[in-house]
């Protein structure tokens, strides 16, 4: 009777080393796996360009390298998502400003800068068949050098998201390429899934400087990738 019992209380706590060790049980049958309930998310935006100032001064001209990553997760919550951040790193960012014509260049760089570039990632959003992502990169305060006025330099954004300045819309102002970031919904499906999208964008604005006017002429080359892990 003793050996019975003994045997039956060995039998439960291997059951519970199982459990908790993630092993499938002897006795238990094998069930189907259930559907992804929250999924690991990144997106990094990797973006190239230049600028330049005409008037009002010296001609100052810039180029600019930038990525950044957005890490978090997304959880389902009934027909939509919940979106967590986890954290968002500047991978990479340099910048060179010159002022001046020949007989008197200066050079200022990303150190010279007060701010860095900031990506956001606003909302995941599921329309139906696809999902989009409304992010935004805010650019940096420029030019570096003294000017009479100075402009938040334009980095990528999603189309989804709505402008931040009068005037045409970032997307309407992409001369190659698209900024709609849309996945297929199938992706949840799948244990892991990443794309790809890339665009090129182009703005030329005249701006009020001091007594007189500057022409800004900006344009960068973007590539955007969304990755999902299944969980």
């Amino acid at each position: 009777m003793a050996c019975k019992s003994f045997g039956r209380r060995l039998a439960r706590t291997l059951a519970g080393m199982a459990l908790v060790l993630g092993l499938p049980a002897a006795s238990s049958p094998a069930r189907p796996s259930a559907r992804p309930s929250w999924w690991e998310i990144k997106l990094t935006v990797t973006v190239a360009g230049g600028y330049s100032f005409k008037g009002a001064g010296a001609p100052i001209s810039g180029e600019f390298a930038c990525r950044a990553r957005w890490e978090g997760s997304l959880e389902v919550d009934g027909e939509d998502f919940l979106l967590y951040h986890f954290r968002t790193e500047v991978l990479e960012w340099r910048l060179t400003e010159t002022s001046g014509r020949p007989a008197g260049v200066t050079v200022l760089g990303e150190k010279d800068a007060v701010e860095k570039p900031n990506l956001r990632l606003n909302y995941v959003l599921k329309d139906g068949k696809s999902i989009d992502v409304d992010f935004g990169l805010i650019g940096v305060p420029v030019p570096l050098h003294p000017f009479p006025v100075k402009v938040g330099l334009e980095f990528p954004a999603s189309e989804v998201r709505p402008a931040l300045l009068e005037g045409p819309d970032y997307a309407d102002l992409i001369v190659r390429g698209s900024n709609r970031i849309v996945l297929p919904a199938s992706d949840l499906l799948s244990p892991s899934a990443e794309r790809k999208f890339a665009w090129e964008w182009r703005r030329e604005r005249r701006l009020a400087a001091g007594t007189g006017s500057a022409l800004l002429d900006e344009r960068h080359k973007a590539e955007v990738v969304v990755s999902l892990v299944a969980h």
